[in-house]
């Protein structure tokens, strides 16, 4: 036991042991320049030169040109698989970004004070979704919502971004196409409020109803009935309806596509 303590000892020793390294000139066996050291300092600075070359050589492959030098890098990057995949990448990146506006904005206009919205099936989506490049506005066919006087017009100067529409008390309000119930409910300000989301992402909207007919997650045709004329909310001042229509975000004006008379 004491041996291998002795031993222990004298290998710490000799690390730690002083070493001098002297120079002499060749003729006058002069000394020139002497210098101390120790085993320990030797491997300490062979771990730091080791450590400093493998960092530079890494640097130096990673950062310039010297990389393509490297077996397979530039197979990789020219690689058709590979940029083709990168391509598809991408787009698919620029469609998420163009997706999530949209919603966003449906959310806005169908939401606006961020009530919870419940009751759309994945199954009545697909109505929402799959046909959003359809026929234009202008050839679409749209069914009267509710046949009667417009006592306000559209005006996107004043925010009124619908017409209203006056007609004896619970003559019926029905839907100009064929779509989902996105939203049915009581606001402050609108009172009993229904949305339709159609194909061609158009989303019909009525306003200010006195009972509605369809609850949210439900299909209807055009011309079904969904609700009844009335007259709720603050933004009112008599029976009547309030009716908007959007197109991929964009408030229209009603009068340039359906007859109310």
């Amino acid at each position: 036991m004491a041996e291998e303590t002795d031993k222990k000892k004298s290998g710490k020793s000799k690390i730690n042991d002083k070493y001098r390294l002297v120079i002499f000139d060749e003729d006058t066996l002069g000394e020139v320049k002497s210098t101390r050291f120790s085993m320990l300092g030797v491997m300490s600075l062979l771990v730091f030169f080791i450590l400093f070359v493998g960092l530079s050589t890494f640097a130096l492959i990673s950062y310039t040109p010297l990389r393509y030098t490297v077996p397979g890098y530039a197979e990789i990057k020219n690689n058709k698989v590979y940029m083709d995949l990168i391509e598809r990448l991408e787009e698919m990146e620029e469609q998420l970004d163009a997706q999530r506006v949209y919603t966003n904005g449906l959310r806005n206009i169908l939401n606006p004070t961020n009530q919870e919205i419940a009751g759309v099936t994945a199954e009545d989506f697909k109505l929402l979704t799959n046909q959003n490049s359809g026929a234009p506005v202008e050839l679409l066919h749209f069914t009267t919502p509710l046949k009667g006087d417009i006592s306000a017009s559209f005006n996107l100067e004043n925010n009124h971004l619908g017409v209203d529409i006056v007609a004896p008390s619970n003559s019926p309000i029905k839907s100009i196409l064929d779509g989902v119930v996105v939203n049915a409910g009581w606001t402050e300000k609108t009172g009993n409020t229904i949305s339709i989301q159609h194909n061609h992402d158009m989303i019909s909207i009525y306003k200010h109803n006195s009972t509605l007919l369809k609850k949210v997650g439900e299909t209807v045709s055009a011309g079904e009935a969904i609700a009844i004329i009335g007259n709720t909310g603050e933004l009112t001042t008599g029976p009547h309806v309030h009716f908007e229509l959007w197109n991929r975000g964009v408030a229209l004006n009603p009068e340039e596509y359906i007859t109310f008379e």
